[in-house]
C-alpha cells in the first residue's frame, strides 16, 4: 500500500447526488425567493399602474382644455400575472443559488464525500460501507430513500445490519490474509466521533470473536490514544462520510505506518 497517489478529481455524479440530498434546502430557498420576487413585482406593478393612471388623467385634462383629441387609454399590467412570472424567475434563481453553494461546499470542504477510488486516494482498502442509522423521523423521508436508491443502486436494498456483517467478514479476511502475521489485538480508530460510529465498533467486535478490539479512539487528537496504538498489531479506521476530513484520514494512516502497525483498512459509515 506504499506509494499511493492522491486523487483529487471531482466526480460530477457524486456532486449531483450531494446537491440532491440537500433538496429540502433547495425547496425552502425556491419558495422564499419566489415569495420575495412575487411580492416585489406585485407592488412594483401596482405602483407603475398608479403612475400611468395619473399620467393618463393629467394628459386627458390637458388635451380637453386645449381642445385636442383625448389620447387612447393606456394598457395597465395585471399585478397577479406579473407577480407569478417574477415568482417563477425567483424560484429558479433560488434553486441555482443553493446548488452553487452546495457545489462550493463539496469542492472546498475537504471532507470525505465519496468512496470511489478509495484505495488510490488513501492507500488503504475499503472494507465496507455502512448506511447511517435512520432513527430520526423526517418529513418526506421517502424522497431521501428514493435518492439513496438512485445513488447506491442494488446496494441500497441491503439492510444496515447485513452491511455491518459484510464489513465484519472483510475485516476478518484482512486480519487472516497473511498467516505469518498473528493479529490478535486491533485498535478501532478514526478522526470523528458519534454514537453511530461507536455502535458499528461494538457490532464488529460481536461479529469477530477471535480478535480483541479496543474501544473507539481518535488517535489524531489524543496523545494517550496515539501512545496505546503501539500495543496493537493492527488498526482499523472507522470514518464518516460527509464528516471525516480527507487530510486527517491520510494523517491517521501515516501515524500507523510510522509505528509499523498493520493497517487493515477503512469502514465508511
Amino acid at each position: 500500500m506504499e506509494g499511493y497517489q492522491e486523487v483529487n478529481e471531482i466526480n460530477l455524479i457524486d456532486l449531483m447526488f450531494y446537491c440532491l440530498k440537500r433538496w429540502r434546502w433547495i425547496v425552502v430557498c425556491m419558495i422564499f425567493f419566489a415569495v420575495i420576487a412575487g411580492i416585489y413585482k406585485y407592488q412594483a406593478t401596482i405602483t407603475e399602474n398608479q403612475v400611468k393612471k395619473e399620467e393618463q388623467s393629467h394628459q386627458s385634462v390637458t388635451k380637453s382644455v386645449e381642445g385636442e383629441a383625448v389620447p387612447e387609454p393606456i394598457v395597465f399590467e395585471d399585478p397577479v400575472s406579473s407577480a407569478v412570472s417574477f415568482a417563477a424567475v425567483g424560484m429558479i434563481g433560488g434553486a441555482g443559488l443553493v446548488c452553487l453553494i452546495c457545489c462550493m461546499s463539496f469542492i472546498m470542504s475537504g471532507k470525505l464525500q465519496s468512496e470511489n477510488n478509495f484505495q488510490e486516494k488513501f492507500g488503504m482498502p475499503l472494507l465496507g460501507v455502512i448506511r447511517k442509522s435512520e432513527s430520526k423521523k423526517k418529513v418526506f423521508r421517502f424522497v431521501d430513500r428514493w435518492i439513496r436508491k438512485l445513488e447506491e443502486g442494488p446496494y441500497a436494498k441491503i439492510p444496515r445490519k447485513e452491511q455491518i456483517k459484510i464489513a465484519a467478514v472483510n475485516v476478518q479476511a484482512a486480519i487472516h490474509r497473511n498467516p505469518e502475521e498473528k493479529i490478535k489485538r486491533v485498535m478501532l480508530a478514526g478522526s470523528v466521533s458519534g454514537d453511530d460510529v461507536i455502535e458499528v465498533c461494538e457490532q464488529l467486535a460481536e461479529e469477530i470473536e477471535d480478535v480483541t478490539f479496543s474501544p473507539y479512539r481518535q488517535v489524531v487528537f489524543h496523545a494517550a490514544a496515539l501512545k496505546k496504538l503501539e500495543y496493537y498489531e493492527g488498526v482499523l479506521f472507522i470514518e464518516k462520510k460527509g464528516e471525516s476530513y480527507e487530510r486527517l484520514i491520510r494523517q491517521e494512516r501515516e501515524l500507523a505506518v510510522d509505528r509499523s502497525i498493520k493497517v487493515l483498512g477503512v469502514i465508511v459509515c
